[in-house]
């Protein structure tokens, strides 16, 4: 499990956050490690915090559309940060197989980012 200090400062960096995240929320990406961002090609970590980044706004801010009416967004929950790493799997999916780095397939086949399942995708 990656250092949950890194993970927290990351995800912040990552969404702009800066109210900080509970413990409990953090948990579902902090088997991901700085050195698995590390081993991507460039552009397949761009990719892939890109897609992450705007997956998590898109599930909180859904969530946001049907509760009640508010100046500022709630913060993300662990499934807003899944609906992320949807994303974040899709994007480095895209690229073809035969030019995917090593530890994209690696992130793929090893269920790091989970598959896009379910009614709405």
């Amino acid at each position: 499990m990656a250092d949950l200090v890194w993970t927290k400062q990351t995800l912040g960096d990552v969404l702009g956050e800066d109210r900080g995240f509970a413990d409990g929320t953090v948990s579902v990406v902090a088997h991901l490690g700085e050195e698995d961002l590390a081993e991507l090609r460039r552009n397949e970590r761009e990719a892939a915090l890109s897609a992450f980044a705007r997956g998590a706004r898109q599930s909180r801010d859904h969530r946001a559309a049907q509760g009640s009416a508010g100046g500022n967004p709630p913060p993300f929950t662990a499934e807003d940060l899944k609906e992320g790493l949807r994303a974040a799997r899709a994007a480095l999916e895209f690229e073809p197989a035969g030019t995917r780095s090593e530890r994209a397939e690696t992130l793929i086949s090893g269920c790091a980012f989970p598959p896009a399942t379910g009614p709405d995708v």
